[in-house]
């Protein structure tokens, strides 16, 4: 049930973020089939959710960072999950519960990405340890 309205907001979108808005709205549809979600409800959060990341941005409110990690190799995510549970265990010894949190924030993008490289696969133990 495409409307003029949602044809024209998908005009500018490729065939692969259109087909993930595709996605994205089944998902919300199936998990709230009373919200009548559309391209132009999308659309519309999208940009209450740009102009209030911008402000937080502005005020330092919030802390954005965007790595890509498309030349990131498996063993790279490997290296990079180890330094980043050793940093995450230090902050939970040594700092605040906020800055313990901050740290956890910042870092899990990274760690979803590694999930998603290596499907979470448990931890080996080694002896010694």
């Amino acid at each position: 049930m495409s409307t003029e309205k949602d044809s024209m907001l998908r005009v500018r979108l490729t065939q692969r973020q259109s087909d993930e808005l595709d996605a994205i709205i089944g998902e919300l549809q199936a998990q709230m089939p009373e919200a009548s979600v559309t391209t132009s409800s999308i659309a519309r959060y999208a940009l209450e959710k740009y102009v209030s990341d911008h402000i937080a941005k502005r005020d330092g409110t919030k802390i954005f960072i965007e790595i890509s990690t498309a030349d990131a190799t498996e063993e790279d995510i490997k290296n990079l999950y180890d330094l980043i549970s050793k940093l995450f265990d230090e902050t939970k010894e040594n700092y605040s519960s906020t800055v313990h949190y901050m740290v956890g924030e910042i870092l899990e993008p990274v760690m979803m990405k590694m999930a998603r490289l290596i499907k979470l696969k448990k931890p080996e133990v080694k002896a010694g340890e």
